[in-house]
């Protein structure tokens, strides 16, 4: 084993150096080895997720690509820039017959801006921290599980990660390399990453430039870097990318949409826990070894080293990663909104750290700053052995509460993840350590995401109500839905699906002469009472199972409704 991590070493190493298209290609692969695995297969999750497909279904419905829509009801919370990207593909893939419930064409731009971000890394930073320092970098990026995760989510966080990278790229290049002749290159780089990720999400991207800028404002004690990338008249590309679609869903809300997505959506996280999802300060620093798993073993310390013993060389480097890295964490750590992907953009300045650590010589090893530093490794180490065995305990744990038996999918990942802490520990060298890491991604979230999750059936409730419903063939039939009202329900039957409640399935009923009714089973007898005079029920199915959007058990029966014929009728 160590001599076939050791060649592979060396063939990258070489490859590395003398040709940038091969790190490219091997990062691709990594990332497609990574991120394809379950993005067809994994059912439609809740609440985001199916949030932004179904406003995007509903987009490519209409032809309307200015106003942002989940059924009825406006969705002003984030700009119109993801559910562009998911339209197109959306509309590419429905030219050659995929189903607009096809949840990959949705779960696309996601894949591609996981993987952006990673080559954005590794391209953008190769120059200022080194070829192969940048390469580990962008493959610890690669290989964390909060990417792995974004990249097979529709959502906004995986494209607006590509977008920040982007931005911060350029200004590192600005700041680190002032070259006047790469400056242009530089400025289009930022300034286009901060229209882009402006129009996929907002104010985050401003927020983090203008934080990371004040931060190497006030160490240079200087403004030359703001100088440089000249606000005026650059300032007008992100407007120009933005201005168009703002003012007009401006108008056509009535102003709302700012109120909405700035007032409502963005301050209300900054004051108070939203959402259920309040957590103290700290919260953050605790999951992280879990959210960089498998790779935060290396990553944390080496992030740390890098960090302490980077050379004179690249103290600009490090001055800027931590411009990146502190003011904003320290910010996400005091906001009582906590959700694990809100420092998604901050995990790539202690991956580039990790990189220059691992490349750093063990000089002054005695140091008293550097005897005392090894407390990030231990830590690092506990953390990464106790977020292994929580998933190699937990995966088997919920097979059994899901199906009643340890799958060999569940079997599998937990053996991956046992022989990893035993494995990896004993690996020295922190390129090995590395590629085994990589290697140990590839295997634990393939299985995880292909083979495990999609076969929970306990918690995909939408996905078996749907195939409860086209199973006896009535997929056309009108839906109502009284207690569960998750939006994966919409998703999956039609956009016109009803959520309401008992009384409100009676009306749905005496509506509709065939329909379908979907209750909790306590609430069967009542509702084929209540409907006796005028309709028929059938029950077509069952499911039981279990809510995580709102952490409880539930029990549901898909019923069918058909008018009674009376004389009239006939």
């Amino acid at each position: 084993m160590k001599i076939l991590f050791q060649k592979i070493h060396n063939w990258i190493r070489v490859k590395i150096q003398t040709n940038d298209i091969t790190a490219t290609l091997i990062l691709v692969l990594l990332c497609l080895f990574l991120y394809l695995p379950g993005i067809s297969s994994l059912p439609a999750t809740d609440r985001d997720e199916s949030r932004y497909m179904q406003a995007t279904k509903q987009m490519v419905a209409t032809g309307n690509v200015v106003d942002i829509r989940f059924q009825d009801k406006p969705r002003y919370k984030k700009p119109v820039g993801i559910y562009w990207l998911q339209a197109t593909a959306s509309r590419m893939a429905k030219q050659i017959g995929i189903a607009s419930t096809e949840r990959s064409p949705y779960r696309l731009p996601s894949t591609i801006g996981a993987t952006s971000a990673v080559l954005f890394l590794y391209l953008g930073f190769r120059k200022i921290v080194g070829n192969l320092q940048s390469f580990c970098a962008a493959v610890l990026l690669a290989c964390s599980l909060l990417i792995v995760v974004e990249a097979h989510l529709a959502k906004t966080d995986a494209m607006q990660l590509a977008a920040i990278v982007a931005m911060q790229a350029g200004l590192a290049q600005i700041y680190c390399m002032p070259k006047v002749h790469e400056l242009l290159r530089a400025r289009i780089f930022f300034w286009l990453g901060l229209g882009v990720a402006l129009l996929i999400k907002g104010p985050v991207a401003p927020v983090l430039a203008s934080l990371t800028l004040t931060w190497i404002c006030w160490k240079d004690r200087s403004i030359s870097t703001l100088v440089k990338i000249q606000p005026w008249p650059w300032l007008l590309v992100p407007l120009i990318l933005i201005s168009p679609w703002l003012f007009s869903i401006q108008a056509l809300s009535d102003g709302q949409f700012v109120q909405d997505s700035i007032h409502q959506d963005f301050f209300s996280k900054i004051v108070s826990g939203q959402e259920s999802h309040g957590a103290p300060p700290g919260t953050y620093l605790l999951i992280t070894p879990f959210l960089l798993w498998p790779a935060s073993w290396l990553l944390l310390p080496k992030a740390w080293a890098g960090l302490r013993r980077s050379s004179e060389a690249l103290s600009r480097t490090t001055q800027f990663l931590c411009g990146w890295l502190v003011p904003a964490w320290i910010i996400f750590e005091l906001v009582p909104t906590k959700l694990p992907h809100y420092v998604l953009p901050l995990i790539p300045p202690l991956c580039l750290l990790a990189g220059i650590g691992i490349f750093q010589p063990d000089r002054l090893q005695d140091a008293p700053l550097l005897r005392l530093s090894k407390w990030p490794q231990r830590v690092g180490m506990f953390a990464w052995i106790a977020s292994g065995l929580a998933l190699a305990i937990g995966i088997p744990l919920l097979s059994i509460w899901a199906s009643g038996s340890v799958t060999v999918a569940a079997l599998l990942i937990a053996l991956t993840c046992i022989f990893s802490i035993l494995a990896l520990g004993k690996i020295k060298t922190p390129k090995r350590q590395l590629y085994a890491s990589a290697l140990s991604a590839v295997v634990v979230f393939g299985l995880i995401f292909e083979a495990f999750l999609p076969n929970l059936n306990n918690v995909w409730p939408a996905e078996q109500i749907k195939s409860i419903i086209d199973s006896n063939n009535f997929g056309t039939l009108p839906v109502a839905a009284a207690s569960y009202h998750e939006p994966s329900l919409v998703f999956n039957l039609g956009t016109d699906t009803t959520f309401t409640d008992l009384d409100g399935i009676m009306q749905h009923a005496a509506k509709h002469p065939s329909s379908i009714l979907i209750v909790e089973s306590k609430d069967v007898n009542k509702t084929r009472e209540q409907l006796s005079p005028i309709s028929n029920i059938f029950i077509l199915g069952t499911y039981s199972g279990f809510n995580y959007s709102k952490g409880k058990p539930i029990n549901l029966s898909v019923l069918k409704s058909d008018w009674i014929k009376t004389d009239k009728s006939k």
